[in-house]
């Protein structure tokens, strides 16, 4: 998918500006012959269409789940947005992927009536665009927010959730690494929320980091889940993991002894 940043950002709006000018002085006799002058382009609105037209989601047949989501910088990107309710998931991927890796089980969170917001972090803030994450769906009038990461989706997941106010309600970290783009070591010794560390028993490094972040972790509801095997990230999904995981949208608390 395509980030719109800041920067290229003002280069679209200063260009459809110049686009709104030319139209302008092009019906300048508009006035005189009786036809209105065209209204001038929103600019806002053509970089959020650009960022919309330029998303790679070639898991949708129908884009109409599209939706733009704008961090505190302004920097503009594209997310799959499935579900209704008053309980939404931000779904966070893994490096060199993009949001259609978490979208079935967006599908499943769908049907079982949840609310799910698949983002593209794929840009360098990352952190920033998962904190846009939770906060669109505070704007849609989601009361409980969770979010799940898988690998450096894990990361980003944990340090986001450390940093924003008021807490989401839940984390999941499958197979996060300490540290890449994000601190999740800093993050776990603030984060108090409830929170699963799931990782694979032969993953080598990264079954080591989940625990690593499981012990450090202050939360008094946690849980470190070691699946069978090398699977790695969104592959640790299916089975039990997936039960335990909707019913810690459920009931977090209870999830986590």
């Amino acid at each position: 998918m395509r980030t719109i940043t800041t920067a290229l950002l003002r280069r679209t709006l200063a260009a459809t500006a110049l686009i709104a000018v030319a139209l302008t002085a092009g019906c300048g006799s508009g006035g005189a012959t009786g036809t209105a002058s065209p209204s001038p382009l929103d600019p806002t609105a053509a970089a959020r269409q650009r960022v919309l037209d330029e998303a790679n989601v070639a898991c949708l047949a129908d884009r109409s789940p599209l939706v733009v989501i704008t961090d505190v910088k302004q920097n503009m990107t594209a997310a799959i947005e499935v579900g209704t309710g008053d309980t939404g998931v931000v779904l966070l991927h893994q490096a060199e992927s993009s949001a259609c890796q978490w979208y079935p089980f967006a599908l499943t969170l769908r049907q079982q009536g949840y609310r799910a917001l698949s983002l593209d972090i794929s840009s360098r803030d990352a952190v920033e665009v998962a904190q846009a994450g939770i906060a669109h769906l505070r704007a849609e009038g989601v009361k409980r927010v969770f979010v799940f990461g898988a690998s450096r989706g894990g990361t980003i997941a944990l340090a986001a959730s450390a940093g924003t106010v008021p807490p989401v309600d839940g984390v999941v970290s499958l197979s996060a690494p300490t540290v890449y783009d994000a601190d999740a070591r800093t993050a776990v010794k603030s984060l108090a929320v409830p929170t699963i560390f799931a990782a694979g028993e032969l993953e080598g490094g990264f079954t080591d980091q989940a625990k690593e972040l499981y012990g450090l972790s202050v939360s008094q509801h946690k849980k470190l889940v070691m699946r069978p095997g090398a699977d790695h990230g969104v592959a640790l999904l299916g089975g039990d993991l997936d039960a335990l995981l909707l019913s810690f949208l459920t009931d977090p608390a209870t999830a986590t002894r």
